[in-house]
């Protein structure tokens, strides 16, 4: 999984980059004064470097100690954090644009990426634990 983090990880950094110039260079009509709308984007935005940050991070860390103790729980784990990072892409195009107050994407997205990432600490956790007894 080491490869797909990294992968995953790099491609939702430079979406979070392209989704910023796309929202310097277009906003304005993106949004059309409809603060609402502008905030939307944002917030996905950000999602998206959260994400990105997270599967950096993963790929650096997660393939190392958590893969030993549980490895299919652990796939699990990282295929849930890599799915958010294409959630997230989608609901920034889809979202925003269809003025979803609920942002069911965005969501089950987050909901992913926490369920990933609190498997792995506590595969993390439990591998630790167990080197040292």
């Amino acid at each position: 999984m080491y490869r797909v983090h990294l992968v995953v990880g790099v491609g939702s950094l430079l979406l979070f980059l392209a989704t910023g110039a796309y929202m310097l260079f277009g906003f304005p009509e993106l949004y059309q004064q409809r603060e609402e709308i502008r905030m939307m984007y944002r917030a996905t935005h950000i999602y998206l470097l959260m994400s990105s940050l997270i599967n950096l991070m993963s790929a650096n860390f997660i393939s190392r100690v958590a893969a030993d103790l549980h490895p299919r729980l652990s796939s699990i784990a990282s295929l849930l954090i890599v799915i958010s990072s294409a959630l997230l892409a989608a609901a920034f195009f889809i979202e925003p644009q269809e003025y979803l107050i609920d942002r069911p994407i965005t969501f089950w997205a987050v909901v992913f990426l926490l369920a990933g990432v609190l498997v792995h600490t506590i595969l993390n956790t439990l591998m630790l634990r167990s080197k040292r007894n």
